[in-house]
């Protein structure tokens, strides 16, 4: 089965509290998918590690995901790690948001993202 990627990239600054903009690479879609409850819902599920904040480290995570269909995550993987509380802390940020597919003309189609998560000690 053959399987249109686009590749997005969506920067998340982690700051305490967190705050997240979107900058898509590619626009060959008419609707980048999102998170279905919108990025401060991605925010919230996103938890800056409580070791890592006490010790004031900091670090990114670059991850790609497919997004299907549906809104079906999958294919998870870490193309930059950041170490093993922080990789951790994106993927699981990932997995707990449900998400919208992209479309394209009227028609969902699969997407790949490749999202930075940018964990910053105060």
């Amino acid at each position: 089965m053959l399987k249109s990627k686009v590749i997005l990239s969506i920067l998340i600054v982690l700051f305490g509290t967190t705050s997240l903009m979107a900058e898509p690479v590619s626009t060959n879609y008419t609707a980048q998918p999102e998170p279905v409850y919108g990025m401060a819902y991605l925010k919230s599920q996103t938890h800056y590690p409580l070791q890592q904040q006490a010790l004031k480290n900091s670090g990114t995570v670059i991850l790609n995901f497919d997004v299907d269909v549906v809104g079906n995550i999958s294919n998870i993987q870490i193309a930059q790690s950041a170490g093993a509380q922080f990789d951790a802390a994106a993927i699981t940020a990932v997995e707990n948001t449900d998400w919208n597919p992209a479309m394209q003309n009227g028609t969902a189609t699969p997407v790949t993202f490749q999202m930075p998560f940018e964990f910053h000690a105060k």
